[in-house]
């Protein structure tokens, strides 16, 4: 296996510009049947959070000021994190990264699952470094402050599956810390079921934005969001905010787990970040009660996702992502970390016919799997392994097609998983009717 770099990096990059990336998801049983969960008082962690500990945790952020990528701040910012973390009792590591000029640390600190047959890994992330010039209060500090927050009240329990909380550092200079983060655990095969990335909660000027906080995503990533909106409904008596589902807007923490096949949401407030990327980006023009709102309702999301079961999955092992094949055979990693291919991280290419396998998680007897182009039907298989050497079916599979796999259980619960592929494929089931 070789490294793409050099002219290559831009003949290939050039080939595939106006495509888009991979899309596919790491499934979590999301048309499963409902569960309930009463006997988890949430509601009890929810009120634990004060505004004390949220200024607490805002004051000795801001005291380290202006938190650029690479700077003494920026470093110092990032150690008093880990100490946090560390006080919290939690698992925490420091996760170093070096990318063109730029050389930081991520900070990673784990709550494990207490299910010892769950692999599933959920991530709550911010990131602590900020816009060159700017303090960086709601940018990205209210989503720092947050899982800060969240992390202290969880980490005196324990929950079926494990929390990371994650603190990226490089975001505003190309999302450098979380890019590089994603594309380790996708080929360490972590099994990231969920990223729910904040970025920018801490502020509402109008007595609607004051009830919403927005989830923006892919497709896939669309029963995160859902539900989402089902626990927001759930302790809407509570918290008097709901969630509001939006298209994709690329360029957070969460895109570099989604290029890499993993679901992931961007999680913002509604109204507009007027102070953002500015020197009066302060706390003065943080709004604490909706900042308070905000990290309530991701507390109560977070620990639904956690303790619910994951009755089905299924996950694409093949092709990988971010890889170029010839038939089954990857012979090339397609890394593209800078700005302009940013768009392009994660992609796969396929000359021939690639070996699709799958892996399902089941705690039943599994039915079938069924694997689809563009949501058309190819081919179902009953038996493990599941695979399937990939062609089209009435026609040859030329340029970019979706490549989903469904997989069935006995009782009818079902997983999904998706990824988009630029084929170059003439090869085809059937002849033309």
């Amino acid at each position: 296996m070789i490294k793409l770099n050099g002219i290559v990096s831009i003949i290939i990059g050039c080939l595939i510009i106006l495509s888009t990336i991979s899309l596919s998801t790491q499934g979590y049983s999301k048309n499963q049947q409902n569960f309930s969960f009463d006997h988890i008082d949430i509601i009890t962690l929810i009120n634990q959070i004060n505004e004390s500990r949220v200024l607490y945790f805002y004051e000795n952020l801001l005291k380290f000021g202006v938190r650029y990528t690479g700077t003494p701040n920026c470093s110092k910012a990032g150690d008093w994190i880990y100490e946090e973390f560390e006080r919290m009792g939690l698992d925490v590591e420091f996760h170093e990264w070096k990318y063109d000029v730029f050389e930081s640390r991520n900070i990673v600190a784990t709550l494990p699952g207490k299910d010892q047959t769950s692999n599933a890994i959920f991530i709550l992330s911010a990131h602590y470094d900020t816009f060159q010039g700017s303090p960086g209060a709601n940018d990205d500090g209210s989503g720092v402050v947050a899982i800060m927050t969240i992390a202290e009240i969880l980490s005196s329990y324990s929950f079926n599956h494990t929390i990371r909380f994650i603190a990226f550092s490089g975001e505003e200079v190309g999302t450098y810390g979380s890019y590089i983060y994603a594309r380790e655990s996708y080929n360490k095969g972590d099994n990231i079921v969920a990223v729910l990335n904040l970025d920018i909660i801490g502020y509402a000027e109008t007595s609607i934005g004051g009830k919403i906080i927005r989830f923006f995503h892919e497709s896939p990533s669309d029963w995160i969001a859902s539900f989402a909106q089902d626990i927001a409904l759930k302790y809407y008596n509570n918290l008097n905010i709901s969630v509001e589902s939006l298209p994709n807007y690329p360029g957070a923490d969460n895109q570099a787990f989604v290029d890499y096949g993993y679901d992931g949401v961007w999680i913002a407030q509604h109204d507009s970040n007027r102070v953002g990327h500015s020197p009066n980006d302060t706390l003065g023009n943080i709004n604490i009660s909706y900042q308070m709102k905000t990290t309530k309702i991701m507390l109560a999301i977070a620990t639904e996702l956690a303790v619910k079961p994951i009755n089905i999955q299924v996950i694409i092992t093949s092709p990988l992502e971010g890889m170029g094949y010839i038939n089954n055979k990857p012979v090339i990693e397609l890394g593209f970390p800078d700005n302009f291919f940013q768009r392009l991280r994660g992609i796969t290419i396929a000359f021939g016919r690639p070996m699709s396998t799958v892996e399902v998680i089941s705690n039943e007897n599994v039915k079938y799997v069924v694997f689809s182009i563009n949501d058309a039907f190819t081919l179902w298989d009953s038996e493990p392994p599941y695979e399937w050497e990939i062609q089209g079916k009435y026609y040859p599979l030329i340029g970019r097609h979706k490549l989903k796999v469904f997989a069935y259980s006995e009782s009818g619960e079902y997983d999904t998983d998706e990824m988009e592929i630029i084929f170059f494929t003439p090869s085809y089931q059937y002849g033309r009717w």
